[in-house]
């Protein structure tokens, strides 16, 4: 882990933040729209979200969780400023000719359950994502690549299992949930998987740019 001074942040690290912002924001409005998978279903959050847990595995492995965790905090305000600028542009009144108010209210207007469930989801699934990570990390020689999937399972899982049932509960059927609970993580789990490689070039090459730049 870096030895670096507890406040002082890098480019690379601003830029990485940036991104994880982003995509958590876009998984938010993604999730407004269920894919099909078979005979199952899945928020189209499945796309980009896992993005953000791939930048969380490289935020854990070369910058610890104490900084980790402060995207975390940050990504979770932005998403709650978004949500609240939706809120508004939504009850701002529009012109008369406006025609597509209720497509926007549709998609942007996130109701009060689903908004309070993507938000505790990702707030506690990111957490155990990287404390995972940093722990199995402490207390064994595990290569990356175990730990970045075995955190990812274990955060996944937590953010599933929170996300759903809130979102969900009693509107579809029981069997239903626990499927798409399953499939998610493992649609997101294998997507960690097929870009464990290019995650680990990442985390190598982050690891020694912000060695070079305390050098």
């Amino acid at each position: 882990m870096l030895k670096s001074k507890q406040n002082q942040f890098s480019e690379l690290f601003l830029f990485f933040s940036i991104v994880f912002v982003v995509c958590l924001l876009l998984s938010n409005i993604l999730a407004t729209k269920l894919l099909r998978i078979g005979n199952y279903s899945v928020t189209a959050g499945v796309i980009v979200f896992p993005i953000s847990y791939i930048i969380n595995d490289i935020f854990s492995e070369v910058y610890g969780y104490s900084k980790t965790k402060k995207v975390i905090i940050f990504g979770f305000i932005m998403n709650i400023f978004m949500v609240i600028i939706f809120s508004i542009a939504i009850a701002l009144p529009a012109p008369v000719w406006y025609e597509n108010g209720n497509a926007f209210e549709i998609i942007l207007g996130s109701t009060p359950r689903n908004c309070i469930a993507s938000l505790l989801a990702y707030l506690f699934g990111s957490l155990v994502n990287s404390k995972v990570l940093v722990k199995l990390k402490e207390k064994s020689n595990n290569k990356f690549g175990f730990r970045a999937v075995a955190s990812t399972i274990f955060g996944e899982f937590t953010d599933s299992l929170i996300f759903v049932p809130v979102a969900f509960l009693g509107s579809i059927p029981i069997g239903q949930m626990i499927s798409m609970i399953l499939i998610q993580v493992s649609i997101k789990t294998v997507y960690e998987i097929v870009c464990l490689p290019v995650t680990t070039i990442l985390v190598k090459k982050v690891n020694n740019y912000e060695n070079m730049v305390e050098e």
